[in-house]
């Protein structure tokens, strides 16, 4: 009987092999990108979650063109729905928690135009838990990293930024893109060069 540390050694280790390419990364900085641009028409809002099917698919051919042939196909353990539930409420009452007792202290947490000053911080907050979830399955430093800069930029932007929210929200948003972007291509340059194509191809899957 396998232990339980075991299993979950070997999850974070199929999840680790998986995402070595970087794409997840380099399509996340995309998706950031819209969400900047969106956050100055409010129009556009419903272009970024549009994006996400389409960016699954483009996920899943990049996948089968580059990263399959050079170290064989790793099929994934998805993760309970009731269990990540779970996670992204706690995640989400924590930050709005934290962010409550700051403007509290900041001034009045009932203001709205305190709300409006710190939302990007709020938005690093949020988005934070996405990368920590992705540290938590992978066990990679890019991973905590990333959720660091997300809150530490956002923390930045509300803090210089003197315009008003959308631009303040807006230019975290270009900023969390610009540098989740470039560690995607950087880390998929790397991979390229260290996992040349296989001659013959491996599959491994994991059930």
């Amino acid at each position: 009987m396998n232990h339980p540390n075991s299993l979950n050694q070997l999850e974070k280790k199929a999840f680790r092999y998986d995402a070595q390419d970087g794409f997840t990364e380099f399509l996340g900085g995309i998706l950031f990108f819209f969400v900047a641009r969106a956050a100055m028409d409010p129009h556009l809002a419903w272009v970024p979650a549009l994006l996400i099917f389409p960016m699954r698919w483009a996920s899943r051919f990049f996948k089968e063109k580059f990263t399959y042939p050079r170290i064989g196909y790793v099929k994934l353990k998805s993760e309970e729905g009731k269990a990540m539930g779970r996670g992204m409420l706690g995640h989400l009452g924590i930050v709005l928690g934290i962010m409550a007792v700051a403007l509290l202290v900041l001034g009045d947490v009932t203001s709205w135009d305190m709300w409006r000053k710190w939302l990007p911080a709020l938005a690093g907050g949020l988005t934070s838990g996405g990368f920590f979830y992705l540290a938590g399955r992978s066990g990679m430093w890019r991973h905590r990293l990333l959720a660091v800069f997300c809150i530490a930029w956002g923390i930045a932007c509300s803090v210089m930024w003197t315009g008003g929210f959308r631009e303040a929200f807006s230019r975290w948003a270009l900023g969390v893109g610009l540098v989740t972007l470039m560690m995607g291509v950087v880390v998929f340059l790397i991979f390229v060069k260290t996992h040349p194509v296989r001659d013959r191809e491996v599959a491994d899957e994991w059930n």
